[in-house]
């Protein structure tokens, strides 16, 4: 099965519908309905089942927002509501009170949930389903997808179709950046600078903060060469040191440097299977190749990074990490 995603639905009362059908589908019951709609009392909850002792309470969020945003307000969202089915005087007996978002997974709600059920020692279970797992849900059952994505269409992609993918993009590129890849290194200069985006990044061009992972949804990189499986790029200049065993450390100010001191260029490698598409000639912003990719390795798009040597004319060598 291909990679799919699913648009979030945007109507709050959609919302609802969707979660008590998909609830109903999950648990092979009729049960779940929604506990009155927008006006009501709704207690902290949107939709319940007294079969099951199971509550939910659906959060629609606006996605352009920042995810910090987003974030710390579903923090606020789940502590008020799980404070209103405590003093509100619910007379639904409830086992679980599930959450749902139309805003991503997060471990930290995961956690901030268990933390609240231990402070509030609730008599329920506090559970977080972000989209991410709604998606998976709703992917699984062809009814659903057909009653609130009717143009959404499954397309299963088989390993020769992936394989020609990958290929005619290997070809495209050789094509149109041999410019840059035909050139020396030494010649290359400003001229091999490539912006590397996230393809559904939303801070291009006016912010650029870093995510959970310490890392950045576009930056600058110099773009070095193919690979059999996809684009390297130089993302950093290292000093490191070199023993005689062939192993290796980062020099450190901290201390004298025990071993050879070499300088090597930092090369992420980017699959072709993870680049989405490019645009040779960038915007008005940065006026050179932007290439979408992927951010799906710990917040970047490299499947790997090693180092080579820049003092021997580019020779290839084999560095162990001492530390490891």
């Amino acid at each position: 099965m291909g990679t799919h995603q699913l648009t979030t639905i945007n109507n709050s009362d959609t919302f609802e519908d969707s979660i008590c059908d998909l609830f109903n589908h999950l648990e092979s019951t009729f049960t779940y309905k929604r506990f009155g709609k927008n006006g009501h009392n709704q207690k902290g909850i949107d939709v319940f089942s007294t079969e099951k002792d199971c509550a939910i309470q659906c959060k629609k969020k606006d996605l352009s927002r920042k995810d910090l945003l987003i974030k710390k307000e579903i923090f606020n969202d789940i502590e008020k509501d799980v404070n209103k089915v405590i003093n509100d005087d619910l007379k639904v007996k409830i086992d679980k009170l599930i959450f749902v978002s139309t805003y991503k997974d997060h471990p930290e709600i995961d956690e901030f949930c268990e933390i609240l059920k231990e402070e509030l020692n609730t008599d329920f279970e506090i559970i977080y389903w972000g989209w991410d797992t709604l998606e998976s849900k709703f992917l699984a059952n062809k009814e659903l997808l057909n009653k609130y994505w009717s143009n959404f269409i499954i397309k299963t992609d088989s390993k020769e179709t992936h394989f020609k993918r990958n290929l005619d993009l290997k070809k495209k590129i050789a094509k149109d950046f041999g410019n840059w890849l035909n050139d020396s290194q030494a010649n290359r200069k400003l001229r091999s600078r490539i912006l590397l985006r996230a393809f559904d990044g939303t801070q291009y061009p006016d912010e650029n903060e870093p995510d959970e992972f310490g890392q950045y949804s576009w930056f600058r990189a110099e773009i070095k060469s193919l690979y059999h499986k996809g684009m390297e790029f130089i993302i950093g200049i290292d000093e490191i040191q070199v023993f005689e065993d062939y192993t290796w450390d980062f020099t450190s100010n901290d201390n004298e440097p025990k071993g050879e001191l070499v300088n090597v260029a930092k090369v992420g490698q980017i699959n072709f299977s993870d680049i989405i598409d490019y645009d040779i000639d960038g915007d008005e912003y940065y006026m050179f190749p932007h290439v979408f990719c992927k951010f799906i390795h710990k917040g970047t798009p490299f499947e790997n990074i090693y180092y080579y040597n820049l003092d021997k004319t580019y020779e290839y060598f084999e560095i162990k990490d001492k530390r490891k």
